[in-house]
């Protein structure tokens, strides 16, 4: 059996690792002592004390032993890849022999013949001889490569490399997510580096939130239409391309290029000619007022402007699918390098869909003209290995790209590649007819399958395909990019705009398309505009054939056509060998809140009304208002039982304390008696199913009216397991998209909701607190300070105690200002950091003196270079957040004390004696609060005079 060392694994350290090893190689088990630990987590026995964590996989017919980390003096819970399981050594059977384990393992892409390390990001990661050769160069770093070449893979290992402040950037928010899980996955931490993952509209907001939306190629296309007489121009996508590639996106002194600079371009640097280009500023001109009266704004304009505001902040800088930037973009992320060279691009200009007028020609020029950001050596590699794709949907990805090489020449020396696949796969193509019988028979077999989605060219011809596909996943080729689905049917995409296709087939020769390698030729006439014109249909065309995993089935009307011949459809005709497949609720549930997670709102919803048939819930939830109708009702002197234990359960459940306190002293029973009792009462009232170890009764609800919907009380499902610390529920709700940041009427999020309770409420096992957490905590929280986005990791403490900050705020926060008129302090909070269990939190960051020096450092006013703005500290030692802090939840910008709200605190329920006495003293100590406050705004603030202590505390 095959051995292959992570390669973070310092194998000089490990006691008898060289013994040991061969044992597994020899697939001596039971001499090895191998006993199973985890899900595909093995160990094997060093010496008397230690351990040597291994997983198996396949490749073939082969089994490999990946060997990845050394546990020390049995310290399975200190183990990265166990995450703090319980691990109780006598009671685990031995495994003697590999082969009862090789047949379950899972199977990795490739494997090379003779490298004995392997990488890990989300998965096991084997590099080819191109990638392992990139990985060992220094930076400057522009890494070309297909879909499925391994890029972003790649790009992430080297950021591992990286010391100080590192930047990972996109345009697109779902790779940038993707990309933050897969960098930590398995718990990786590197003390020797802080990253932060943005997308550019993000990064354009660590600058300063720019006021409106972004304008779209949709704003654009509207605009357009209404104005359409008043011009000969006919194509609003080629011309929006032309205003955001050639007119706003290029490097210069202002945001856009004057009438004349247009005017006077070369011939290769617009889509236009010089007598098309005057219509093309005049419709411009009319763009720019299109921005002041919608309220929209440009990111090409905005990036000029924000280059004056820039600062160098970061040591490194990775910048992924850089074909969908411009040059303006591209230079301003390259402005935030402390260092210049200090960066890596990865991206394929074949997979331009975005209106952009990329090439690597102007990169290259952008750096020759600011050539320090490079440095002398070359510095472009190229990935030709695929390893996404089957063999077949490989092969016409490569004819598409012959095909264009045939009719345009080579684009840039860059893209002038083809690419293989390691698939052990073959895949299948077919060319389909469009036909009545064949359509309704395809439909059949795929409506019910969430791995087959079909694809047209231009948005408005997805009406003609649902008039035929009953699927949800039906996507224009732009909302396509970044989406891989087993099974891809295109239809009519070459049919459709058969005249596009007809000029990009034309003169050209079959045999060019049989060639091996694609020969460096330019276009001799540089006056041809045809690439730029026809570029869109061809790339088109090869984004959407990648799409396809495994399969592709090409429906088109019109067989004859000239590019079915060139790229060989014509010889996949025949009977129809769709195989029929039925996705499970919960593949329909998660493949929704994929979509959503991408932006593709509206196949979410589709999915969530036609195949879910989701329902609205036959109540209506108590929002805060809602509440506080109830809350007059359940107080007044004729208030009914029923309401006044509504209010009394939702009460308890926000922990909203002045109205428990008046229900206790206006004499209602269930708020007299002990919390312990009324709690139990509570949760066998409203959340008797989240008490169940299965999650089946629950998941009816979910089932029925959705995985975020909302119960009485205003909680979601998700709510409701972390309040009662449901792991097996949490987990099948986190499985199916449950929204880890839906935000409850009292601010809480559900880890925040999971961390009230583990303070406060009966006590989490700590094993399950952990999981429990780790399932539920947010990547990344997104906050607004001064009108500038900081994006926090779950790496940083500042991530964790804005979190506990919100769970502690009604149960300790208020009690702490009334009894001894305190609010958040160092040793408070280590308190109840001593509280939770070291895998939530390592015991290094529970000091108090740790603790103290992150408030500090984050003051308001403090000058710090790390200084994130988050606290304010309203005297010596004593700390609230900032009240000018923004969180964003969902889209949503939220006033921090607009979700935790001051007038919401009260004293505590169980306090009898001297109530009112105290009452006052709280409120005084709230008004002395907010006295500090206003005396700590900055000098601007002065003269809004706000009235009240709630104004003041919500900034």
């Amino acid at each position: 059996m095959r051995t292959l060392i992570y390669n973070e694994l310092p194998t000089e350290r490990i006691p008898n690792f060289s013994k040991v090893r061969k044992l597994l190689e020899d697939g001596n088990f039971r001499q090895a002592d191998v006993k199973k630990v985890g899900d595909n987590l093995f160990r094997a026995r060093l010496n008397k004390s230690d351990r040597l964590l291994f997983s198996l996989y396949r490749y073939g017919e082969e089994t490999v032993c990946l060997l990845l980390e050394h546990i020390r003096n049995h310290a399975y819970d200190r183990s990265r890849f166990l995450a703090g399981a319980a691990i109780n050594e006598e009671q685990i059977p031995a495994l003697e022999s590999p082969e009862k384990v090789a047949e379950e393992a899972s199977r990795l892409t490739y494997l090379p013949p003779e490298r004995e390390r392997f990488h890990l990001l989300d998965k096991v990661l084997c590099f080819d001889d191109d990638q392992e050769a990139v990985y060992t160069l220094q930076p400057p770093l522009v890494l070309v490569g297909s879909a499925g070449s391994g890029k972003t893979a790649l790009t992430l290992e080297k950021m591992k490399q990286a010391i100080g402040d590192v930047l990972y950037v996109s345009l697109s928010a779902y790779l940038v997510r993707n990309a933050r899980d897969w960098y930590y996955a398995h718990a990786y931490t590197n003390e020797d580096q802080e990253v932060t993952f943005l997308s550019f509209q993000e990064l354009l907001e660590t600058i300063q939130v720019p006021e409106g939306r972004e304008a779209t190629m949709r704003d654009f296309q509207q605009w357009f239409q209404r104005h359409r007489g008043k011009t000969r121009l006919k194509d609003p996508q080629k011309v929006y391309e032309e205003i955001r590639g050639v007119i706003t996106g290029p490097l210069g002194e202002t945001p856009w290029l004057s009438r004349e600079a247009y005017q006077s371009l070369g011939v290769k640097q617009s889509i236009f000619t010089e007598e098309e280009r005057p219509e093309v500023y005049d419709l411009f001109e009319g763009y720019l007022r299109l921005l002041d009266e919608a309220g929209l704004y440009d990111p090409n304009i905005i990036s000029h402007r924000y280059l004056e505001r820039v600062q160098p902040s970061y040591d490194f800088v990775v910048i992924d699918e850089v074909q969908d930037l411009t040059n303006i973009q591209l230079y301003l992320i390259l402005r935030l390098l402390r260092h210049l060279g200090q960066f890596i691009l990865g991206g394929d200009s074949n997979q331009i869909v975005h209106p952009n007028f990329f090439s690597w020609a102007s990169v290259k020029s952008l750096f020759f003209e600011e050539r320090d950001l490079t440095g002398p050596h070359e510095i472009i590699r190229i990935l030709h290995t695929n390893y996404r794709n089957t063999v077949v949907v490989t092969e016409v990805a490569n004819r598409i790209l012959k095909l264009k090489h045939a009719r345009f020449g080579s684009v840039d020396r860059e893209s002038n590649f083809l690419v293989k696949s390691v698939s052990q796969e073959p895949g299948r193509l077919q060319l389909l007819a469009d036909s009545d019988d064949i359509m309704r028979e395809l439909d059949r077999r795929t409506a019910q399958s969430a791995r087959t989605a079909v694809l047209v060219m231009h948005p408005e011809q997805k009406e003609t395909a649902r008039a035929w596909f009953d699927t949800p996943l039906i996507f224009s080729v732009q909302e396509a990019k970044g989406l891989e689905y087993d099974s891809i049917i295109l239809f009519n995409f070459i049919s459709e705009e058969a005249t596009a296709f007809r000029e990009i087939a034309r003169d050209v020769d079959p045999a060019a398309l049989e060639q091996d390698e694609l020969p460096y030729a330019r276009a001799r006439n540089k006056r041809d505009k045809s690439l730029e014109i026809y570029k869109f249909y061809i790339n088109a065309l090869y984004v959407a054939a990648t799409r396809a995993v495994r399969n592709l089935y090409v429906v088109e009307g019109d067989h004859d056509h000239p590019v079915m011949r060139l790229l060989q459809l014509d010889q996949c005709t025949g009977e129809l060998t769709v195989e029929a497949e039925r996705s499970s609720t919960r593949e329909w549930q998660q493949e929704a809140h994929r979509l959503e997670m991408q932006g593709k709102a509206e196949q979410a919803r589709e999915i969530r009304e036609r195949v879910l048939q989701q329902q609205q819930v036959p109540w209506t939830p108590l929002d805060s208002a809602g509440f506080e109708a109830l809350c007059e009702q359940a107080l007044a002197s004729n208030g009914s039982k029923k309401t006044r234990l509504e209010a009394f359960e939702y009460a308890l459940v926000h922990s909203h304390l002045p109205t428990l306190n008046a229900l206790d002293r206006s004499g209602f029973k269930p708020a007299t008696q002990p919390e312990g009792k009324a709690l139990q009462q509570l949760t066998q009232n409203r959340f008797q199913s989240y008490t169940f170890r299965k999650p089946d009764v629950a998941l009816k609800a979910v089932d029925r009216y959705g995985v975020d919907h909302r119960d009485r009380l205003n909680l979601t499902p998700l709510m409701a397991a972390a309040r009662l610390g449901n792991e097996v529920i949490a987990k099948a709700l986190v499985e199916r998209g449950a929204d880890l940041t839906a935000v409850a009427n009292h601010g809480l999020i559900p880890v925040q909701i999971l961390l009230e309770q583990a303070l406060f409420g009966e006590q989490v096992p700590e094993h399950r607190l952990e999981s429990l957490y780790d399932l539920l905590v947010p990547g990344t929280l997104s906050v607004q300070v001064e009108g500038r986005l900081i994006k926090l990791d779950r790496q940083l403490m500042e991530h964790f105690l804005l979190l506990m900050m919100g769970a502690l705020f009604y149960r300790h926060l208020g009690p702490s200002v009334a009894w001894r008129g305190e609010t958040f302090t160092a040793a408070a909070l280590t308190e109840y950091a001593a509280l939770l269990p070291d895998g939530i939190l390592p015991s290094r960051r529970k000091r108090r003196q740790y603790i103290s020096s992150i408030l500090s450092k984050n003051e308001l006013h403090r000058e710090d270079r790390y200084n994130r703005q988050l606290f304010l500290r309203v005297r010596r030692g004593n700390y609230i957040v900032n009240p000018g802090l923004k969180l964003k939840l969902g889209d949503v910008w939220w006033g921090y004390y607009d979700l935790f709200r001051p007038s919401d605190l009260d004293i505590p329920r169980w306090a009898t004696q001297e109530r009112e006495l105290i009452q006052r003293d709280m409120v005084d100590n709230l008004e002395r609060l907010a006295q500090v406050v206003r005396e700590s705004l900055p000098a601007e603030a002065e003269g809004a005079g706000p009235a009240s202590t709630s104004e003041i505390l919500t900034g």
